[in-house]
């Protein structure tokens, strides 16, 4: 059988219920949100551990910060990460489940490594942060974080590759089920989209914080630029390892794919961009916070387009286009998609409103427009729950025979 029918024979036979290039675009729009708070919680955790191994009394108050934004950064980045996972299985089934199968062990595992990374940097936050005590807990919180990003990109490098499907699944024709094996990886790459944006977004990070928190009554402006311009020398220092990175990304993979000058344009120009954000705010950093989450959001938008673009010129070689992946226009799902969004993307902004007032005033207190659109947010999700209790009900009373 060739590879282009057996990626035809994989997919979904009911095809995708609406046109399949939406969900590729809403695919690289979530996981921009998905790798900034991923990354983000790995530089968060990374510079705890750093400053309460150095002790200097401005590191070690940014380390307590750095330690409570590291879970809530690993929530947000497991929340995030649902949507984009979702769009793959929609459009990209065959690779999924052939990476998984191929890689079972560790994508069962990955599950349990990602709540082990989430409870011990909680665990450091809650118990350790404050005096220094379970310093192990945070090494080990990161190291667990680290790896988890190391089981996904194999995953990901073994789904673009399906030419070398059959012989993973059966070298020297003895069929191996086992899923222990990490069959693709690029260390380049991998070193690209992990520890480097893991820097450059907490750079980004303390930027925002820094604007973020000047706007308090009991701010205290020396520490704020202090942070500020510590932001702004990390970013300038990694994005140029950035662009390093992404030369060797476009040696190693580019040429596979017949992408290296694109891969080495795109990392280049990224770093060069970035570079010179940082270096036009470092004069007044602390000003720079709102506009570096935009710069960064592009920067990362790029870089997921990137990705695409990767995914779909490796499939080209076998005729596997999502322009061309079977569809049929499902208004029932469609309907429950829209509401579900609607839903969940209420609650996350009344979340992000009460967290963003709250910190800035010295009671906690919201507004009273915010408690408004707080009731309207729960109340939706609170109709959203209901409505499937009664598609459950329903479908078990009338539709089971």
């Amino acid at each position: 059988m060739e590879i282009q029918d057996m990626l035809k024979m994989m997919r979904d036979p009911l095809g995708a219920p609406f046109f399949p290039v939406v969900f590729q675009v809403l695919l690289v729009v979530t996981w921009v949100l998905h790798i900034h708070f991923v990354t983000s919680a790995i530089g968060s955790s990374a510079y705890s551990i750093f400053a309460f191994l150095n002790k200097e009394a401005d590191h070690l108050r940014l380390g307590r910060i750095a330690a409570r934004l590291t879970p809530n950064m690993v929530g947000l980045g497991i929340v995030t990460g649902i949507a984009p996972l979702l769009f793959v299985q929609v459009i990209y089934d065959p690779l999924w489940y052939a990476a998984n199968t191929l890689t079972g062990f560790w994508s069962v595992t990955f599950i349990f490594v990602v709540m082990g990374g989430y409870s011990l940097a909680y665990l450091f936050y809650l118990k350790g942060s404050k005096d220094g005590r379970l310093l192990w807990s945070a090494v080990l919180s990161l190291c667990l974080l680290c790896f988890a990003g190391w089981v996904m990109h194999a995953l990901h490098a073994v789904s673009i590759r399906p030419e070398q499907w059959t012989y993973w699944y059966a070298p020297g024709g003895v069929i191996d089920t086992r899923g222990v094996i990490f069959h693709a990886y690029d260390i380049p790459r991998l070193f690209f989209l992990l520890p480097l944006q893991a820097g450059l977004g907490f750079a980004i990070t303390l930027l925002f914080v820094a604007w973020y928190l000047r706007q308090r009554a009991d701010a205290d402006p020396v520490f704020l630029e202090w942070t500020a311009n510590l932001g702004c020398r990390i970013g300038k220092t990694v994005s140029l390892l950035y662009g390093v990175a992404g030369l060797f990304w476009a040696s190693a993979e580019g040429p596979e794919f017949g992408l290296t000058a694109f891969i080495a344009v795109l990392t280049f120009g990224l770093s060069v961009g970035l570079y010179l954000f940082f270096k036009s705010v470092d004069k007044q950093p602390i000003q720079a916070g709102a506009k570096a989450i935009g710069v960064w959001f592009a920067a990362l938008l790029l870089v997921a387009i990137a990705r695409e673009v990767i995914r779909t010129i490796s499939l080209g070689r076998f005729d596997y286009s999502v322009a061309n992946y079977p569809y049929i226009i499902d208004w029932g799902s469609v309907l429950m998609f829209g509401v579900t969004s609607i839903a969940g993307v209420s609650v996350v902004a009344y979340l992000v409103m009460v967290i963003y007032q709250a910190g800035l005033s010295a009671d906690g207190t919201v507004s009273a427009k915010t408690e408004r659109f707080g009731r309207i947010a729960t109340g939706l999700l609170g109709a959203w729950f209901g409505f499937f209790l009664l598609v459950g009900l329903y479908t078990a009373l009338f539709l089971q025979q």
